[in-house]
């Protein structure tokens, strides 16, 4: 089981993260507050895998879920800290790697935002977050989107050290629709959200990289407006919600 993001790259991303809850406009948080049902007055529990900085844990804070989290990031031990200082209800955190992670319970809710599509064996880590969910419980994945054709074509030929951290066989969402369905599981969501939107990280460009981006970054603004959201070609993101029967 390869995972093409490393400990060091994350840890290195996350020098620059600030502990925060997602904010209102954030496409991922209006994306789960629209097909995530609030824990209510029932006592419900949440993991994310994966779940610094907890900017998308908090929002299932908000919805009334007590928070659980694994992650390898070096500075974990801070989040649940201030999770509580924020008046959420907080469980336990575990610092490890999700390969090796055996808590000996289930969740009401297990959720991952940008995880999966990093490892090339990508149906045993999808089997280890089914495994996780208790029955009726909740299976919240999020991943962005790098096989619409149009985000696969900017990603590839203008982000191509990013591109190479993800396994994009890994980014089809029917195949995890699939296999969760063949688990005993009902999908209540499946398909790719957002409004236009490309970003990419700092490497080394050539002239003409920089030159296409630069014109890319002009037309963003009007291409979100004159395209149609939620299109797999070229939406941000991608996700799947199911619900264990």
């Amino acid at each position: 089981m390869v995972n093409r993001a490393s400990p060091e790259y994350w840890n290195r991303e996350y020098r620059s993260c600030n502990l925060h809850i997602a904010k209102k406009k954030d496409i991922i948080r209006r994306w789960i507050e629209s097909h995530v049902a609030p824990a209510g007055s029932a006592d419900r529990t949440c993991l994310e895998i994966g779940c610094y900085p907890g900017r998308f844990l908090a929002v299932f804070g908000e919805l009334g879920y007590e928070l659980f989290g694994v992650d390898f990031a070096a500075d974990l031990p801070a989040l649940p800290a201030w999770l509580e200082q924020c008046g959420y209800r907080v469980g336990s955190f575990w610092a490890q790697d999700f390969t090796c992670f055996a808590p000996g319970r289930k969740f009401d809710l297990v959720a991952s935002f940008g995880f999966i599509e990093h490892f090339t064996n990508w149906e045993a880590i999808l089997a280890k977050h089914a495994a996780l969910v208790d029955d009726k419980g909740c299976l919240v994945i999020e991943a962005p989107n790098f096989t619409g054709a149009f985000q696969h074509w900017l990603h590839s030929g203008l982000d191509p050290l990013n591109y190479a951290r993800h396994h994009i066989p890994a980014m089809d969402i029917a195949k995890w629709a699939a296999f969760l369905q063949r688990s005993g599981f009902d999908i209540t969501y499946c398909g790719y959200f957002g409004a236009f939107r490309f970003w990419t990280e700092p490497q080394p460009r050539t002239l003409t990289q920089r030159s296409i981006l630069a014109g890319l970054r002009m037309l963003q603004p009007v291409l979100r407006l004159a395209l149609p959201p939620d299109r797999k070609a070229y939406a941000p993101f991608c996700g799947v919600i199911a619900t264990r029967k």
